[in-house]
């Protein structure tokens, strides 16, 4: 399991070991230990002109996924997922807007972003909706209550 991390931003501190061993687990527990990734962590100003180019909606948002095993050439290199863009700055804001620990957003969205680099779309149809957020509670509980 290979798992790369940048961190383009400076103002909101963050525990990359701790991401970095939530992505070990979300990958070992999705049955995926030979998988590479990469998590990018940014600023609002930073994802929202990802959010503009890929997803034509010119705001800023919480997590992107950029993944590689849809399209052409997908399948040259199967164990690489593709990249999870968060913007810390956003996952501030929401921790306070849903009475959460930065903590607890953060591997939220960590989860969010890696099961969408899975093939999971939740903007595909209710029963896709539905099917990722069973999901993704129970990765959560997995991982967060752990420690």
């Amino acid at each position: 399991m290979q798992i790369s991390m940048q961190n383009r931003q400076r103002t909101y501190p963050v525990n990359q070991k701790n991401l970095l061993r939530w992505a070990r687990q979300i990958l070992s527990l999705q049955k995926l230990d030979h998988a590479e990734m990469g998590i990018i962590l940014v600023n609002n100003r930073q994802i929202r002109v990802y959010n503009r180019d890929y997803r034509k909606k010119d705001q800023p948002t919480d997590v992107l996924s950029f993944p590689m095993r849809e399209g052409v050439g997908g399948e040259l290199h199967p164990d690489f997922l593709g990249d999870v863009m968060i913007s810390l700055e956003r996952s501030a804001e929401e921790a306070i807007l849903y009475g959460r620990s930065r903590r607890e957003q953060l591997l939220i969205l960590l989860i969010h972003g890696v099961l969408h680099l899975l093939g999971y779309d939740h903007e595909r149809s209710p029963k896709e909706e539905r099917r990722m957020q069973r999901r993704e509670r129970l990765l959560f509980k997995r991982i967060y209550h752990q420690g």
